[in-house]
């Protein structure tokens, strides 16, 4: 049978505030039952209060730690953002300093680092003692080209034959800036008649070069010194024979080809 609390307190009320029943000998024990029962009521009241103001408490500190994760996340996010874009701009000027560092800036050719990298590279090949053959090339008399028509015009006679040769050599070997007015060919792949055959094509291009700048047109001729990988050769050996014929064939009239 269910109990009706709500009616039983009325009851037990009515008896406590009758004085009828002040004499009885169970008001005694009633009145004492029922201040233990308004006692546990009011700690119930009282742990219920704790309670929701501990929920509430712990759903303030909730949001307030969600707002500050939040807050933490959208600036991991663009410090992210920061960083990713500042190690594009890093990447970027590691490339072009790169590039600086390996060409060279009047010619846009390989300059003398890279030449010699790639130098190194043929050298270690297996087939090196077959193939690897250089070629120096002078342009002749290119002080006298500065003294009379300034070294702007000489630049441009730089990157002028710059062009040229590049085009000449095409896919056959490589061709960098070595120095002053001096360009190194590092061939792939040739021996030394077909390195000839190509540098005597490349030195008759140059020599049909007409250049003209401010109404002032001149042409140029180029010496070239050409060597050949030998048994026991280092890097430095072969182009030394080839700076060596290349001395040889400007001190024999220039426009020449001399091979060593």
């Amino acid at each position: 049978m269910k109990i009706d609390f709500s009616a039983l307190e009325d009851d037990v009320k009515a008896i406590l505030e009758n004085s009828e029943y002040d004499s009885h000998p169970a008001r005694e024990a009633l009145s004492r039952l029922w201040e233990m029962n308004l006692n546990q009521w009011n700690r119930v009241e009282r742990i219920t209060r704790l309670s929701d103001s501990y929920q509430d408490m712990m759903m303030q500190r909730e949001k307030s730690i969600s707002a500050r994760y939040d807050k933490h996340l959208r600036q991991l996010e663009k410090i992210t953002r920061i960083s990713d874009h500042y190690q594009k701009i890093l990447k970027q000027m590691n490339s072009e300093l790169e590039q600086a560092a390996l060409v060279d800036p009047l010619t846009e050719l390989p300059n003398r680092r890279m030449m010699m990298k790639r130098l190194t590279h043929e050298f270690e090949r297996n087939d090196h003692q077959k193939s690897c053959s250089v070629a120096m090339i002078d342009v002749d008399n290119f002080k006298l080209v500065n003294d009379q028509f300034g070294h702007q015009i000489g630049d441009n006679v730089l990157m002028a034959l710059g062009k040229l040769m590049t085009e000449v050599l095409a896919d056959n070997g490589y061709i960098g800036r070595w120095g002053g007015e001096e360009f190194l060919v590092i061939f792939t792949g040739k021996n030394q008649q077909e390195a000839q055959t190509l540098m005597e094509e490349m030195r008759v291009a140059v020599t049909y070069l007409a250049l003209s700048f401010e109404n002032k047109a001149l042409t140029v001729s180029v010496s070239i010194g050409i060597s050949q990988y030998r048994d026991g050769d280092n890097i430095d050996a072969l182009l030394t024979r080839a700076d060596n014929a290349l001395y040889t064939a400007k001190s024999k009239g220039r426009n020449q080809i001399t091979i060593d």
